[in-house]
């Protein structure tokens, strides 16, 4: 073991110097990475940052080794250490304070060299300093007490803590705290047996007198209320826990630490019930999420923060710390779980471990009471004030507006943190080899062990955030970081049949991506997305697609995030063809219904229109009127359930002739038989000819003979049948056509049953209202035009398709995956038959008229089911038009369509 003037040997010094170096390469490094990130920053700024920082640790390891060759050789690098990552920090986070700080660190190293000089030179070490030290508190407590008439705010507002001198600002609580523990080690040194053994007797407890103990409460109490006076109670809190730790060290007598604890929470009640500013904080702690907006927004975004850094961190200059305010002076340390990650903090942690151990070492082998009592004090403040705002920081306690030492921006913290490194350094340096009080081992060792499990505690807590709460952090819907990655992602084109444009992307000089929808008219299908508002349509089917985030490797997945890279966003090719879209639209201007077109043969859908419909290129402006508007503007009509009505007569005839119950050619029953539904009268569409046949009462629309062969079918022959035709059952596709339709909760209208397709409910017994379709049975417009689809491909129904394509990652196309295939429903002799009978409404379109009853005392609904060509048909149309006057209508609108298409 070392004497008390034996210099440590010469590899120890190597190794302080070897540190440095590695300090010093560390903070080269991070500069580099900064200037990379920010160029901005200036080459000029920052290696002039780069310099002070080591010209200031290399005076300072020179002067040591010259002047105190016995000091601790670990303390000076981890102060490098710690105030290069103080440096780094804020040049990423306020870099035009930059050159602010790395002045103020070379006034600090320069007060450091003089209190090493002063330490030096005097035989008894700091002798100078304990014997004045009312002068010195006194001194500190006049610049402390200026600050009421004399205080400035930086900022403007706020607390005026600060003293201006032409343009230079100096906090006064700063070197106070430093003032107090020299003040406190010095009495406590000289009083510390009288404390001990003098005065009353509580139990175990001694309370010493009055006599010794009253200048120390005094000079104490004056500083906490000039404190508390100035709002600055984070300081206050500090200096009471500092000298609580003291006063422990001094007496050895838990019942101090019990009895100024308790006196301490009831500091904290008062304040809770008599302070908005420290009821505000406390309730900002307790429960900081349903204000996360607004009051305890810093609070939420730190933790947000560690969050965003999870286990490895974003990158130094990669994250988006600056979305917390202030955090270049009170959440330093949550920028540092942003960037560095838990590893970061974790290490940082270690560093103040590190430092503390040091500092306590030196207390423990310190030759004088004066000496034990200024390092443990030291010590322990650093550590106390560190631990609360990095615990601060991660919501383990309320928010106290005090500096983390050495990192956060400000020079009077810097300027007096340096100078108690001095302080302990002299200190360090007259260490013996062994204690030379045996009764100060037992209470040293209990406060070393109480903060060291403070820092496990902090890094636990740290864990917390950053691993086990990570991905529920990230998620947050007010999570900045989350939004900003959003605005970043080139989401993959959207493109017709065609390669026409449907949805595209614009990418602002910033960087930020703006989705574009150049075809207004294809939003039924195509959707929309939105950061506020989530996504619609096959933006939300495809979105992992159209995102890039599908079907990617793990290697992919961590160069991107190592990268801080969105994943490139693939294009989807939809079976619309625009001009179709475009036409089908425009047909349902100033009316409310649908439209869907099919090829029948592949079942791909050609146009699929709903009105009325949105712009989702003005989306966010007209959102809430959107929501708000009656007619549903945000639902896809297409995909809605209705009641059938006459268009169900297809169906029925079609199960009929299955089961030889009828024959086209049968004379129709009930021809001119009116049904009354629900108090609503349903006759034919059409005046039907006397003794018409079955394919007339199909022409003309008429209920009567449907529901006589409703009855002859019954329920369980229906139901068979419209499970048949696919009217019970999910459609199969390759995606679930009915996905594509805008996610917002259906608008209901009048008429409209609110049952969302597929899932039908059969409730009735009544076959012959069910076979008139105006049951229970509902069905979209989709499915029906399956239905025509079936009988123009020759009674085989085919799988409806949306998507041709999804593009792979190098470019090339790929169909997507179909559940399901066509199946024959009817024989084809059957299919044609019924097309037969349909109305040929013009030269080369058959189809079905027919309406629905909507509701007593209002117009029907219309449905128009089509084919074309008439003699070989390809195509199948269905219009649904939402109380029609005029039934006409919708035919009049399918054979456009089916006119369009050829």
């Amino acid at each position: 073991m070392l004497g008390p003037t034996e210099p440590y040997p010469p590899f120890v010094v190597r190794r302080e110097r070897g540190l440095l170096l590695l300090a010093f390469l560390f903070v080269a490094a991070g500069t580099g990475t900064l200037l990379v990130a920010f160029p901005t920053l200036g080459l000029a700024r920052a290696a002039a940052t780069l310099f002070s920082f080591a010209l200031s640790f290399a005076t300072a390891h020179v002067t040591l080794s010259r002047r105190l060759p016995q000091r601790d050789p670990f303390i000076l690098p981890t102060v490098a250490f710690l105030t290069g990552w103080g440096l780094l920090m804020v040049a990423r986070l306020a870099p035009n304070f930059l050159p602010r700080q790395a002045t103020w660190l070379l006034l600090s190293t320069l007060a450091f060299i003089a209190v090493v000089q002063a330490g030096a030179r005097d035989p008894v070490p700091l002798r100078w300093l304990r014997r004045y030290r009312y002068t010195w508190l006194l001194a500190g407590l006049l610049l402390l007490a200026a600050t009421l008439v004399l205080g400035v705010n930086p900022g403007g507002a706020g607390p005026r803590l600060w003293l201006g001198i032409g343009g230079a600002y100096f906090q006064p609580s700063e070197p106070l705290k430093l003032l107090l523990v020299v003040f406190l080690a010095s009495y406590l040194a000289e009083r510390r047996e009288l404390l001990k053994v003098t005065g009353h007797r509580i139990g175990r407890l001694t309370l010493p007198s009055l006599a010794y103990v009253g200048p120390l409460l005094v000079m104490f109490g004056l500083t906490v209320l000039l404190l508390a006076a100035q709002q600055d109670l984070g300081a206050a809190m500090l200096l009471f826990l500092t000298f609580l730790a003291m006063l422990y060290l001094a007496t050895g007598q838990w019942g101090y630490l019990v009895v100024g604890l308790a006196l301490f929470l009831l500091a904290g009640f008062i304040g809770y019930h008599g302070s908005d500013r420290v009821a505000l904080r406390i309730q900002i702690w307790l429960s900081p999420w349903p204000d996360a907006a607004d009051r305890a927004f810093q609070v939420v975004q730190s933790l947000l923060a560690f969050g965003a850094g999870g286990i490895f961190g974003q990158g130094l200059g990669l994250g988006r710390p600056t979305y917390i305010p202030a955090v270049h002076t009170d959440f330093v340390f949550a920028a540092v779980a942003e960037e560095f990650g838990l590893l970061g903090v974790l290490a940082l942690i270690a560093l103040y471990g590190v430092l503390l151990a040091r500092g306590l070492r030196a207390a423990l082998r310190a030759p004088r009471p004066f000496e034990r009592f200024l390092a443990a004090g030291l010590t322990a403040g650093w550590g106390i004030q560190a631990w609360i705002i990095m615990a601060a920081n991660a919501k383990l306690v309320p928010i106290a507006g005090v500096t983390l030492p050495f990192l956060s921006y400000g020079g009077s913290s810097l300027l007096a943190t340096f100078i108690a490194v001095g302080l302990l350094l002299v200190v360090s340096a007259s260490a013996t080899s062994a204690p030379q009080d045996r009764e100060w081992i037992r209470p040293l060792r209990h406060l070393a062990l109480g903060l060291g499990l403070a820092l496990g505690v902090l890094a636990l807590a740290c864990g917390y955030w950053s691993v086990l709460r990570a991905g529920w952090l990230v998620a947050r819907e007010d999570n900045p970081r989350r939004v900003e990655y959003e605005q970043r992602i080139v989401r993959g084109r959207i493109l017709d049949r065609n390669d026409n444009l449907l949805a595209g992307v614009t990418v602002g000089p910033d960087g930020w991506v703006t989705r574009t929808y150049p075809e207004p008219a294809a939003a039924p299908v195509v959707g929309y997305a939105s950061l506020r508002h989530g996504t619609g349509g096959i933006e939300a089917a495809f979105d992992r697609v159209l995102r890039g985030e599908a079907d990617r490797s793990v290697w992919e997945t961590a160069r991107d995030a190592l990268l801080h890279r969105p994943p490139q966003g693939r294009d989807v090719r939809l079976t619309l063809d625009a001009t179709l879209q475009r036409l089908a639209q425009r047909s349902l201007e100033g009316r409310v219904g649908a439209v869907v077109l099919l090829d029948a043969s592949s079942g791909e859908v050609l146009a699929m229109a709903s009105s009325p419909t949105f712009d989702p290129n003005r989306l966010e402006e007209e959102w809430d009127r959107l929501r708000e508007d009656p007619g549903g503007p945000l639902l896809n009509r297409a995909l809605q359930s209705y009641q059938p009505g006459a268009a169900l007569e297809t169906v029925v005839l079609a199960e009929a002739l299955r089961h030889g119950l009828t024959t086209l050619y049968t004379p129709a029953p009930n021809l001119t038989a009116t049904l009354s539904v629900n108090r609503v009268e349903v006759g034919c569409r059409e005046e039907p000819r006397p003794g018409d046949l079955m394919a007339g009462a199909l022409r003309a629309a008429c209920p009567g003979p449907f529901a006589a062969l409703g009855q002859q079918l019954g329920t369980a022959g229906l139901r068979e049948g419209f499970r048949l035709w696919g009217l019970m059952e999910g459609l199969p596709s390759e995606t679930a056509p009915e996905t594509a339709a805008p996610s917002p909760a259906a608008v209901e209208g009048p008429g409209v049953t609110p049952t969302p397709p597929p899932m039908v409910a059969w409730v009735s017994d009544d076959a012959a209202v069910e076979a008139v379709g105006q049951g229970s049975l509902t069905v979209s417009p989709l499915r029906m035009a399956l239905v025509a689809a079936t009988l123009a491909n020759d009674g085989v129904m085919p799988v409806p398709r949306l998507v041709l394509g999804i593009q792979r990652r190098n470019g090339t196309w790929q169909a997507p995956e179909v559940s399901g295939r066509p199946r024959e429903v009817l024989p084809a002799d059957a299919a044609r038959a019924l097309l037969s009978a349909w109305e040929l409404f013009s030269e080369d379109v058959v189809g079905h008229l027919g309406t629905a009853a909507a509701g007593e005392g209002r117009p029907p609904h219309a449905w128009f089911l089509g084919v074309a060509p008439a003699g070989s048909p390809r195509y199948a149309v269905v219009v649904l038009l939402e109380h029609a006057p005029d039934a006409d209508e919708a035919a009049r609108v399918g054979v456009l369509m089916l006119h369009a298409v050829r």
